[in-house]
């Protein structure tokens, strides 16, 4: 079709728009195409009603060719069908520049919230979404949607700082925070309609358990699943844990319909009992509806799209845009959120000795290498923490001549990818950087071929557990710790689970993250903070610790 319509164009100003008697041989020469192959496009022309095309009869007989539409028209029925189809990011590589601009002209006016319509939140990004299945997901992005889809036996109330009941109104547990029992709510509803069982909660567990994946390990001590009551959930662990309730009210630990998490297309069209339901998810837009049944109070928006764009003319006319500060200056209203976390950069134990990574990690110091690299520079895992010493001599690094560094698609790593190349390179070794999609990244298939990693970490809302989870999971710089570090490490991930006191584990949790630093098991480079511009009718926003809000607690005031 896009075709059709460029020859339609083409054709319609080499004539001037001039309707009346032609011959093949010119038309031909006006689509610059043969003369047998301007016959077959002017037969797919009258074919969509665009124009007329009479054939002359006889010799010395002209043909005649008749307009019925002006291209200006055909530009607007196809931005109206990329529109219908969500598809932004398409329209925006095929359109002529003009069309494009019409386009981010049309787009607010296609979404935006008019009185008595639906209360629409719009937000580009600059990805699709990878899958929602939360058993395989740890990116942050899709563990904030999860969150809006889904829901656990618990949750964690950012307000109060405590774990809430959720899905399981009441819990206990006995002395040796081994035996636990949950009963369920009754009256919850999953988005294609059937209950919530005891079931479902039984394989959701085990399925944390026995498949592999990022958090299989921090379920590894879940013995048993028993249902005594159709409502009654008893776990029973190998080994105590005083955080259970925080573990069931992580993302990876929402509850799954048993008949539908095994389906091919799961991740890509979930089925939850959350707060909003997924009704599209392509590779253009997905779209978030209100769950009318919902076993809470209904959000207070209808809908969320989140639209696949990087245009920034049409960024900018969208109601939230999500971005780093510091890399663009803010368009209107916004928030900042600094993010509890940090970028970092691991080395292969296989590649690079203990000495080598000691060097490398003094190469890179902030205090010898003054690099602006677009956030704040890391001394430790987090901004509190301060677990990186300086060295007394910067000497330079004696390193292969030649190394491999992976990260993934994310504009702050790539950049600070480059900055360690640079560095790097002035100490002589010339480093080649490859840049992964995130699934391909998370897989770890390329951990054997690669010497550095470039890679981050983001704590979510709940602090105490997701640094427990952080320090305790698979992924990140888990798989290239050196033996004698991973035993010390999970010394301090046993006290930690076991301790009922969270000061108490936050105790544990910076003496474990100073052992990493200081055996340079990772080189913190990084903590980055997060901005949000929106509407300056949007109300309730709140940022969570990982830059993204609440989608529930948001609406639109027409008066503002």
């Amino acid at each position: 079709m896009q075709k059709a319509r460029q020859y339609y164009q083409r054709l319609y100003h080499a004539r001037h728009g001039q309707s009346g008697p032609a011959r093949l041989e010119q038309v031909a020469e006006q689509l610059c195409c043969s003369p047998r192959h301007a016959r077959a496009v002017l037969a797919t022309l009258a074919s969509h009603g665009w124009l007329q095309w009479q054939a002359g009869r006889g010799r010395g007989q002209l043909s005649q060719l008749q307009f019925h539409t002006h291209p200006a028209t055909l530009e607007a029925d196809a931005l109206q069908q990329h529109l219908a189809r969500g598809d932004i990011e398409s329209a925006m590589q095929q359109l002529t520049p003009a069309s494009r601009q019409r386009l981010g002209e049309l787009l607010p006016a296609y979404l935006g919230v008019q009185p008595g319509s639906e209360q629409r939140l719009r937000i580009p990004f600059y990805r699709p979404l990878h899958s929602l299945d939360p058993v395989q997901i740890n990116r942050r992005t899709e563990c904030h949607l999860i969150r809006q889809l889904f829901d656990g036996l618990t949750c964690y109330q950012r307000d109060s700082g405590r774990i809430a009941p959720a899905l399981a109104h009441h819990w206990q547990h006995d002395a040796s925070l081994q035996q636990w029992r949950f009963v369920l709510r009754p009256g919850v509803l999953f988005h294609h309609g059937r209950p919530l069982e005891g079931e479902d909660v039984r394989q959701t567990l085990y399925r944390l358990r026995d498949e592999p994946g990022p958090f299989q390990r921090l379920f590894a001590h879940l013995q048993s699943v028993q249902l005594p009551a159709p409502h009654e959930v008893h776990i029973t662990l190998s080994q105590a844990d005083a955080l259970l309730p925080h573990r069931l009210a992580d993302h990876c630990a929402v509850i799954l319909p048993r008949e539908r998490w095994p389906q091919a297309d799961f991740g890509r069209l979930p089925s939850g009992t959350g707060p909003f339901r997924l009704s599209v998810n392509n590779a253009h837009r997905a779209t978030l509806r209100a769950f009318e049944r919902y076993w809470q109070a209904r959000p207070l928006l209808d809908e969320v799209d989140i639209w696949v764009v990087n245009d920034d003319a049409t960024r900018a006319r969208l109601d939230v845009r999500l971005g780093y500060h510091g890399h663009t200056p803010p368009q209107g209203q916004y928030t900042l959120q600094a993010e509890p976390g940090c970028s970092y950069l691991c080395a292969n134990p296989a590649t690079l000795d203990i000495s080598q990574r000691a060097a490398l990690a003094a190469w890179l110091h902030p205090a010898h290498w003054p690099a602006e690299l677009g956030g704040q520079r890391a001394l430790g895992m987090l901004a509190q923490w301060q677990h990186w010493p300086a060295s007394t001599a910067t000497p330079r690094p004696a390193l292969p001549p030649r190394l491999r560094l992976v990260t993934y698609k994310l504009a702050t790593h790539i950049r600070l990818a480059e900055q360690v190349c640079a560095r790097l390179a002035a100490a002589g070794c010339q480093v080649e950087q490859r840049v992964l999609d995130f699934p391909e990244f998370a897989a770890n298939h390329w951990r054997h071929s690669a010497d550095l990693m470039l890679t981050g970490e983001v704590l979510n809302d709940d602090l105490d557990y997701s640094c427990h989870q952080w320090l305790a999971g698979e992924s990140g710089f888990h798989p290239w710790l050196p033996e004698p570090t991973r035993h010390a490490l999970q010394t301090w991930v046993s006290r930690s689970q076991a301790e009922p006191d969270s000061a108490t584990r936050w105790q544990h949790y910076a003496a474990a993250a100073r052992l990493l630093v200081r055996e340079h098991a990772l080189i913190p480079l990084q903590h980055s903070t997060m901005r949000l511009e929106f509407d300056p009718q949007l109300r309730g926003i709140a940022l969570s610790q990982c830059g993204w809000m609440d989608f529930r607690q948001l609406w639109f005031d027409s008066a503002a």
